[in-house]
């Protein structure tokens, strides 16, 4: 584990460290907003994009970004001074017989998080019915929406992950090293994993797990940090977990990293890589803390990177 990313930085993120969360997703707020769902036909499979909910998270929470650069960032992608409010998104991949989950956001772990069950309620799916889970990784808000009260939700589900992500974070001496705000992290992530453990599939190498969607190693996030591929050749939608936090520092600076990276120098590497593959393949991307519904492609500037978001499905 590097300390002077996940475990230095983890200390001062009080902010994004486990919560109860004090009210539900159904009840009403203030200003009621409608469910965000967004539909996508990607080769044989319906991917439709499910809005968990929101997390704020500031410019000191990175490395390799200055005060004066995250400044005008954010005043070049419109967006004031302060943290910036940053969406939690999932995926719901459906064909024949096959209905998975990507992700299951953080329902339990963060106040504004867990509207993902309402969202699948409102789409006429029920927890029983999902197959499979594939899991970029087991961060709080991905994997908190898979328990409640301690258990299953997805009982019938195959759930797939990683197998480097079970064994970081099931890892009880790198838990005890790891400061008591960053321990939660890893209580959560076992409990996930023994919840799950009959029906656990982890992988450990780049496979086809269903027809048409394969496993995506990037790691540096956390070491079994995963993508996956669905479809193939121009017909593909790469879902890529956590590449990117929040768009406005890092498509122009792709080199900042969050505190919360295991590896921050992997996570860098696994980000510029992957950002000139995708800019030169004009792949179709989707992530999990870009903006609603978070699909769309990058494209290469003078300086950096920008984020062209796929225009709205009107058809599906």
């Amino acid at each position: 584990m590097k300390r002077r990313s996940f475990l230095k930085l983890s200390t001062s993120a009080v902010c994004l460290s486990l919560v109860p969360v004090t009210s539900s997703a159904d009840e009403p707020s203030e200003i009621t907003k409608a469910l965000s769902i967004q539909n996508s036909k990607v080769g044989d499979w319906v991917v439709t994009a499910l809005l968990d909910g929101s997390l704020e998270i500031s410019a000191d929470k990175f490395a390799n970004l200055t005060e004066t650069e995250a400044t005008q960032f954010l005043k070049d992608a419109y967006k004031s001074d302060g943290p910036v409010p940053t969406g939690v998104n999932a995926y719901v991949l459906r064909k024949d017989d096959r209905l998975v989950l990507v992700d299951a956001g953080g329902a339990g772990a963060f106040p504004r998080l867990g509207a993902l069950k309402a969202s699948l309620a409102a789409i006429n799916i029920s927890a029983n019915q999902v197959t499979d889970v594939l899991l970029t990784h087991l961060h709080p808000d991905h994997v908190g929406g898979m328990l409640q009260d301690g258990k299953a939700v997805f009982n019938n589900a195959k759930v797939h992950v990683h197998q480097a992500d079970i064994d970081f974070w099931t890892d009880q001496s790198k838990k005890a090293a790891a400061p008591k705000s960053a321990q939660v992290f890893f209580d959560l992530a076992t409990s996930v994993v023994s919840a799950y453990k009959s029906n656990l599939k982890p992988f450990t190498s780049d496979v086809e797990l269903l027809p048409g969607i394969k496993t995506r190693h990037l790691p540096g996030h956390t070491p079994g940090h995963s993508g996956y591929v669905v479809g193939s050749g121009s017909d593909q939608l790469l879902i890529w977990g956590d590449i990117v936090h929040v768009a406005a520092f890092q498509f122009p600076k792709p080199t900042a990293s969050i505190g919360f990276d295991v590896d921050s120098a992997a996570a860098v590497k696994t980000r510029l890589s992957l950002f000139e593959e995708v800019a030169t393949n004009r792949t179709r991307v989707a992530g999990m803390h870009l903006s609603f519904p978070g699909i769309g492609y990058v494209e290469k500037e003078v300086n950096g990177y920008e984020f062209k978001p796929a225009d709205w499905t009107f058809s599906l």
